[in-house]
């Protein structure tokens, strides 16, 4: 017996058979498992669109009451989550965001499991939160264009197109007029105001401003006095940056604050040098240093500009338009726009929040707090910014920083590369100004192949998503379109 029972212990006939029996059940178990979960999922993703869809519903009433909200939205949800699907609806709850705006829907699933409760597991749960901005009845919108150089022959006619049909179709989608606000900001290495606004109290008539004719050392350079003084210049438009932090941000001009005035563009005649100064428009005698024939303020009187370039050089875009709900004066703006000049993007962005601002020196815009009111930008180049270093005493061409010398933008560097990072860092903080605003930023980049310029340009969107790198024509257009959809339309926040 004993003998036998130790052969019986060694044989291991029949163990493949009691190990398959014994797995049997968790197999089962897995598998179902895999069904049930499949469900759930399927669950979810209807719920989901119900739940988005309700949200939307509600988003589109600005004045729905909590009440017709909760009836609205169930309305929606029953309808896109009818009692055949899979799972039952439980916990349904539709809130109200007086302070941001907000729609906020959240929902359950709850679905009983097939062979998972062989192991305990009775049911599965999924839940869904939609939330969407609620409708608002107007909208501000400011387009910030690249009108530089580069963008000349069909880049602009590309552009134009393109802003064109953002234009008519947002004006299109108004229910009553004056609901659409449009302004336009054409940039270069400057911004033109507009030469109606000569003299105006914001612009420094006096000259007080610190950086008013700083090029010239203290030597009574009031711009508007020297353009007076000169037989065959006027100002054009175009006007300088204030100092750092003001060059960006929506500080209000005071005419008890000289520093917070705005002054006009100057280029000051360079040294007769031969070739090393490129606006050199008056012949100064090439008497003195290059110092001192910089701040020789004489031959400006009754003078007359022997060159191609002068005191408006780099003033080269179309003036500024103000926000108007008159769709015909926004297509004609954009019409006579032309392209010439460098990049200076951050003076763009910062004239953009400006022109979207209810404070001087435009005052279209509402209240920054007018819940009521949608505030964007669109902001287009095709470019990276641009500042010409260069190896004299000046250390740079003359642009609405002034010239790199007289240290406005932070550096007195005669890199045109060390130069251009600081207008980089001009524009990341121009973008953080106008979201801190509240203002819904859109960026485009068009046919741009640096992946630095893409990235600054994408970090200044309001979100990833608002960002659209466009390398042909059709691309651009699409990408304005997706930006008409985007305003015209609620999108899902979360």
């Amino acid at each position: 017996m004993f003998g036998l029972f130790k052969r019986f212990s060694r044989d291991r006939r029949g163990n493949v058979a009691i190990i398959f029996a014994l797995s049997l059940l968790p197999l089962a178990v897995l598998t179902g498992g895999v069904v049930d979960y499949s469900s759930a999922m399927s669950a979810r993703t209807r719920l989901a669109q119900a739940l988005d869809a309700a949200a939307l519903a509600v988003g589109r009433d600005p004045n729905i009451t909590s009440s017709e909200a909760t009836t609205l939205a169930t309305d929606f949800i029953v309808a896109n989550y009818p009692d055949y699907e899979v799972g039952n609806l439980q916990n349904l709850v539709i809130s109200l965001n007086d302070t941001d705006d907000t729609v906020l829907v959240t929902g359950e699933a709850r679905l009983d499991t097939i062979m998972l409760g062989l192991i305990g597991i009775d049911e599965i749960t999924v839940s869904w939160e939609s939330e969407v901005q609620r409708a608002r009845q107007r909208l501000e919108l400011v387009m910030v264009l690249d009108n530089t150089g580069s963008m000349g022959g069909s880049k602009l006619n590309d552009m134009r197109d393109s802003a064109e049909l953002l234009t008519e179709i947002l004006f299109d989608a108004v229910d009553q007029p004056g609901d659409v606000n449009i302004g336009l900001v054409p940039f270069a290495a400057t911004v033109n105001v507009g030469t109606n606004f000569e003299r105006a109290w914001w612009l420094d008539p006096n000259g007080d401003a610190p950086e008013h004719g700083d090029w010239s050392g203290g030597r009574d350079a009031n711009h508007w006095d020297l353009f007076d003084q000169m037989r065959n210049e006027e100002w054009e438009g175009c006007v300088e940056a204030r100092p750092i932090p003001m060059d960006i941000d929506n500080t209000e001009p005071n005419r008890n604050s000289p520093e917070t005035l705005f002054f006009p563009y100057f280029a000051p005649d360079e040294p007769d040098n031969d070739n090393d100064y490129r606006n050199d428009y008056l012949n100064d005698g090439r008497t003195g240093t290059d110092h001192q024939r910089l701040r020789n303020m004489s031959k400006y009187n009754n003078a007359r500009v022997l060159r191609d370039y002068g005191p408006n050089m780099r003033c080269t875009t179309t003036p500024i338009t103000p926000m108007t709900t008159n769709e015909n004066t926004v297509l004609t703006a954009l019409g006579r726009m032309n392209a010439s000049g460098t990049t200076n993007i951050p003076q763009g962005v910062g004239w953009g929040i400006r022109v979207i601002s209810p404070e001087e020196p435009f005052t279209e815009g509402t209240s920054w707090d007018d819940r009521e009111v949608i505030k964007a930008m669109v902001i287009l180049t095709d470019g990276e910014n641009v500042m010409s270093g260069r190896s004299t005493y000046l250390r740079s061409d003359y642009g609405a920083y002034g010239f790199s010398r007289h240290n406005r933008l932070g550096t007195r560097s005669s890199s045109s590369s060390t130069l251009g990072d600081r207008l980089d860092g001009r524009l990341a903080a121009a973008c953080d100004e106008a979201k801190s605003l509240g203002i819904r930023v859109y960026t485009i980049t068009f046919q741009v192949w640096d992946s630095g310029t893409r990235d600054l340009m994408e970090a200044c969107a309001s979100n990833p998503t608002l960002y659209f790198n466009s390398p042909s024509a059709a691309a651009l257009e699409d990408a304005f379109e997706m930006i008409a959809g985007d305003l015209t339309n609620l999108r899902l926040s979360r």
